[in-house]
């Protein structure tokens, strides 16, 4: 990374911010012409689940070719200034790299849609054997990821505690005190 004061280098931080991001951008290659899509997710043990009706632009594209990119982004702020020059954008973000299969048991499939479904309602679900059958999903094996922050980003909105009393430690590992 160009700019290394940026990059995100704990782990954990890096799946906090896949935890907590509601939206996810893949990146797929059409015959030499860049296709992406936002997608509902889930994300466990270095996998990236989705789903996608059987048929359609993605599904053909995964077919002809499994390689992956992936961006995801929380915190997202505009920040204006008196000078154009000096306008910017608060975040976190995400990118990674990856090789998709399909998942085709239908117990799999059912495990892939309660690791999405979790990850958005915090609970797990039943999913009748018709259902399963007509949904496609896929599942992205994780190569490598890399985190990234706006400089300014302010560590609390990681996920830790917002008690404004409370001593801190931001996600990074540093710990401050509160004013």
């Amino acid at each position: 990374m160009r700019r290394q004061e940026k990059e995100i280098t704990d782990h954990i931080v890096i799946e906090t911010v896949l935890e907590r991001a509601r939206v996810c951008r893949i990146g797929l290659c059409d015959r030499g012409n860049p296709y992406v899509v936002p997608v509902c997710f889930g994300y466990r043990d270095s996998c990236l689940y989705f789903h996608s009706a059987n048929t359609g632009r993605k599904i053909g594209i995964l077919r002809e070719n499994d390689r992956v990119c992936f961006e995801v982004d929380i915190d997202v702020e505009l920040l204006p200034a008196d000078s154009p020059c000096q306008w910017s954008v608060r975040y976190m973000s995400v990118i990674g790299f990856g090789r998709a299969s399909f998942v085709d048991d239908l117990q799999e499939k059912g495990e892939a849609l309660n690791i999405i479904m979790e990850h958005y309602a915090g609970r797990r679900f039943e999913y009748p054997e018709k259902a399963l059958a007509e949904v496609t999903v896929i599942k992205v094996h994780v190569d490598s990821m890399t985190g990234k922050r706006s400089k300014m980003h302010v560590p609390e909105s990681a996920g830790v505690d917002h008690n404004p009393h409370a001593s801190r430690t931001d996600p990074e590992g540093s710990s401050r005190e509160s004013t």
